[in-house]
């Protein structure tokens, strides 16, 4: 007969497992939606994994979770399936340099010649809903380099994916007026293949989902945190549940810190308080009763004090505020 203490914990076990399970499930069906032959591996690769996850949980979740998660992941499969099937013989997308116009060229067609003095913008892909961040290195983004959209959309999705050595500062400031037109909310964030980068994210109004982060500092605000195989990661946190991690290693944990609060980021965080819930992370690699390994708190004075809040000397800024892995 199992204990009280025994049901309890198979019940907080069920909870989160299929919570989590049902999050991952929603995001590849998402990436799914919007996917390009080039990530269908990547995605089959993943889905395998969730596969891997439900068959270890067998026996620990109630029947109704488990055939609901079953039936979730077979979803998945199917649309996995009929993306290779409508992908199948496509030519493989490749970007392509621009074609310099003329300046003869009629002002209909042809593209203003950018200011001399301004700041480089990254490679961004746009639609009406998500905006992406893609194949940066040794540089310091910002959200001024996020181009406008026409779109009406307040809520935004957004993708960071392979970025390096560098300083990504999504914070709004005073003087910010690149979207000051359609101000975007980001509604999720999904990160992927970042090393030896600061990722200062500010607030985000859902989930924010990581894979394959190396020697990383993250600051957010969000709903929902999910890591999943990164190594020697600092996350500073304000969150409403708690954080999510699997097949990580060396992180450490921290409050999200009060220097880098804006008076929007304080006012949301009133009605989003969750008064009474200790912060727990739960470690989806080390399913036991003892203490993960994987992950602990920051000590005081291991916090970062000089964040890279402008261009201004941020290499020295990065180098300084890196966790750096333990070999």
């Amino acid at each position: 007969m199992i204990s009280d203490d025994g049901a309890e914990a198979i019940w907080t076990f069920a909870q989160a497992f299929t919570s989590s399970f049902q999050a991952s499930c929603s995001e590849l069906a998402s990436r799914l939606k919007a996917a390009e032959a080039d990530y269908v591996h990547s995605i089959a690769g993943e889905i395998q994994a969730l596969n891997k996850r439900l068959t270890e949980a067998t026996g620990r979740l109630p029947s109704y979770d488990q055939r609901q998660n079953e039936l979730q992941l077979k979803a998945l499969e199917k649309s996995l399936e009929e993306l290779r099937s409508s992908t199948a013989g496509k030519t493989k997308f490749a970007f392509k340099r621009k074609v310099k116009i003329p300046a003869s060229a009629s002002a209909e067609t042809a593209t203003p010649p950018a200011r001399a003095n301004a700041p480089a913008i990254p490679t961004t892909t746009i639609s009406s809903a998500s905006r992406t961040i893609s194949d940066q290195s040794n540089c310091y983004l910002s959200r001024s380099c996020l181009p406008c959209s026409s779109s009406s959309t307040h809520h935004i999705e957004m993708s960071i994916i392979r970025i390096s050595n560098s300083v990504l500062n999504l914070l709004t400031t005073t003087n910010e007026s690149t979207l000051s037109a359609n101000t975007a909310f980001l509604s999720a964030l999904h990160i992927r293949d970042i090393q030896n980068t600061i990722l200062i994210l500010g607030t985000v109004d859902g989930s924010i989902m990581l894979h394959n982060l190396i020697n990383c500092v993250v600051v957010v605000e969000c709903h929902q945190f999910r890591m999943h195989n990164s190594t020697a990661i600092d996350a500073y946190l304000e969150i409403t549940s708690n954080p999510i991690i699997e097949s990580c290693d060396q992180v450490r944990f921290g409050v999200y810190p009060g220097e880098l609060k804006t008076t929007t980021d304080q006012q949301a965080r009133v009605t989003r308080e969750h008064a009474g819930i200790p912060f727990s992370p739960q470690d989806f690699s080390h399913i036991r009763a003892t203490p993960s390994p994987n992950w602990r708190t920051l000590e005081e004075d291991e916090l970062v004090r000089d964040w890279p809040l402008s261009e201004t000397n941020y290499t020295a800024q990065l180098q300084r505020a890196l966790p750096r892995p333990k070999i």
